[in-house]
């Protein structure tokens, strides 16, 4: 019976669920059919332009993008296809660790990722003729390195069998044209091992072997086409950098303009290879790798115009600098070479000074470097009548104190006064407004002054000195006030609208050191010219400002005296 009865109980649940309840309300399943006889109003397509673009927009978009971002760019619509395949998308190809490989696992190793031969060939085959710059990042993975570096050492071989008409075996993939425009090669080696990129973990080592005979052999097969050419971190041996550049001597010594050879070798080493080039222009070089016998050969390039003596965290210490007379001697055989000195990414340390260099820049490129009065004085001292750019680029991490006396403001000053050619200063530590109304007013020749907002106090905290007038320091007080005044009176010094950078502005600042704001004609006599020194401020152009009425009497003065001259002579 207890059975029975909970049957009929459950089954009086399910008629209720079934049956429509009795206050009006509407069942589920009606509602849901009365939704759907609604008629609603259609939405319009959204309109899209992003296929309209033009083929040079798109070009720009897709050389932002990465290899992997391209390939899921392509898949938006047909227009964004045709445009993943257009010349300039592909003209710089980057091989990093990531770029055209597919996972394998490796009985000892576990899951890796090796390059896939297959990829390769087809996308070499699709855009291999269109890429002009080739990039290799450090890459830890030296299998798939050695094996990409081989592939397109055969094609711009086969190259060179089709220019000479000695064709062997044709292959699918080597279509004519490929790698057969490159003419930048970079070239970066993972000197670092260590897995952290603390300074107390460096694990330094060099490269060699297959590796570095296939770089080799690549370089070589390059050389008519090759313009631009870097190597990076290397750390030879002596032996090995002495043949290095053999192929590329022999096969482009007429068409390379620009060589870096950055830590090419481990010790002091000559790289003579780099006074071989007859049409270069640009050499970047690390310390250890100049000597007095590659600055007379530098010295009868005639077309070398800019010398740059790079040092970073990987370059050797306790190099001794190249003699005053070896570099007279070069430039006086060159007069127009620029040397340029840097000093980058090192928590501690200074430039290696060459005396006698004609040195026109000095930048330091290092978050941990402070301007100290010694590398400032040693810089005056000398190259003070050579020196044109000098700062310190990216952001500082160390901390400075407001206080005047602890401060560079008098250093950079003297500089500015010391150093008639001087025309781009970059100031990123703390100074005051009332410095920076006195740097612009005091260069002569000052045309690009960069300073981060943040870093300057508005203070007049200079004491007067004796050569300031009263209108001088009137104008110096009331100017350094506000940023806004500041801004405005050296804007009117300096011929244009100045402003104070943002951090972001500052961090992301680039100095071109191979162009000049003025004209320059260096000749044997000469190494410099002279510019107009910039305008008055406005406080003292507008007491020495005459009007236009006073200067025509002047003129008709001047005139009558000429006319009653000659009219005498005559009589």
């Amino acid at each position: 019976m207890q059975s029975s009865s909970s049957l009929n109980e459950l089954v009086s649940i399910e008629s209720k669920e079934v049956q429509a309840p009795s206050n009006g309300a509407i069942p589920r399943k009606k509602m849901k059919e009365k939704r759907n006889r609604v008629q609603r109003p259609k939405s319009k397509p959204v309109e899209s332009y992003w296929a309209d673009l033009p083929d040079l927009i798109l070009e720009q978009i897709f050389s932002y993008l990465s290899m992997r971002h391209r390939y899921a760019a392509s898949r938006v619509c047909r227009r964004w296809y045709e445009a993943f395949y257009l010349p300039s998308v592909w003209s710089d190809f980057v091989m990093t660790d990531m770029t055209l490989v597919r996972r394998k696992f490796n009985y000892y190793m576990g899951w890796q990722y090796v390059l896939d031969h297959m990829r390769t060939q087809n996308c070499l085959a699709a855009v291999g003729k269109n890429i002009k710059s080739l990039i290799f990042e450090p890459m830890f993975s030296f299998h798939n390195l050695y094996e990409f570096v081989v592939m397109l050492t055969y094609y711009a071989e086969r190259n060179e069998q089709l220019r000479s008409g000695k064709v062997l075996v044709d292959v699918r993939g080597g279509q004519k044209g490929i790698a057969s425009r490159i003419s930048r090669l970079r070239f970066t080696f993972p000197c670092n091992m260590a897995p952290t990129g603390r300074e107390e973990d460096e694990y330094i080592f060099g490269t060699g072997g297959l590796l570095l005979e296939s770089l080799k052999r690549l370089m070589g097969s390059l050389g008519r086409t090759l313009r631009h050419l870097q190597l990076a971190d290397l750390l030879l041996e002596r032996f090995e950098a002495l043949k290095l550049l053999d192929d590329v001597c022999y096969s482009g010594c007429e068409t390379l303009e620009s060589l870096t050879l950055i830590n090419v070798t481990k010790v002091p080493c000559q790289m003579l290879h780099a006074g071989v080039f007859v049409k270069l222009r640009v050499l970047k070089l690390s310390p250890q790798n100049l000597g007095e016998d590659l600055l007379i050969l530098l010295g009868d390039c005639p077309h070398l115009r800019h010398l740059h003596i790079i040092q970073n965290r990987y370059t050797t210490d306790n190099l001794s600098p190249l003699s005053w007379k070896s570099w007279r001697a070069c430039r006086w055989a060159n007069p127009r070479l620029n040397v340029h000195l840097q000093l980058e990414n090192v928590r501690d340390g200074e430039v290696l000074w060459q005396p006698g260099s004609p040195v026109r820049s000095i930048l330091y490129k290092s978050a941990h470097l402070k301007a100290t009065s010694g590398s400032i004085l040693t810089a005056i001292d000398q190259y003070r009548g050579d020196l044109q750019v000098y700062g310190h680029l990216g952001l500082p991490r160390f901390h400075r104190s407001k206080s005047f006396h602890d401060r560079i403001d008098p250093l950079i000053l003297l500089m500015c006064r010391q150093c008639p050619n001087l025309h781009t200063i970059i100031v990123r530590e703390r100074i005051s407004t009332a410095t920076v109304l006195l740097l612009a007013y005091t260069g002569l020749n000052l045309r690009f002054l960069h300073v981060r907002r943040n870093a300057v106090v508005l203070r007049r905290d200079w004491p007067r000195s004796p050569e300031w007038s009263d209108t001088f320091y009137k104008w110096l007080s009331t100017a350094c006030r506000s940023y806004e005044a500041t801004e405005r009176e050296v804007s009117q010094i300096l011929g244009y609208k100045w402003t104070m950078l943002t951090d972001r502005q500052f961090k992301l600042m680039s100095v071109d050191l191979h162009q000049t704001p003025f004209f320059t004609s260096a000749t044997r006599a000469s190494f410099h010219t002279y510019v107009p020194p910039p305008t008055v401020p406005v406080a003292e152009k507008a007491n020495n400002a005459v009007p236009m009425q006073k200067r025509r009497e002047k003129k008709k003065q001047e005139r009558t005296i000429a006319k009653d001259t000659m009219t005498g002579t005559l009589l």
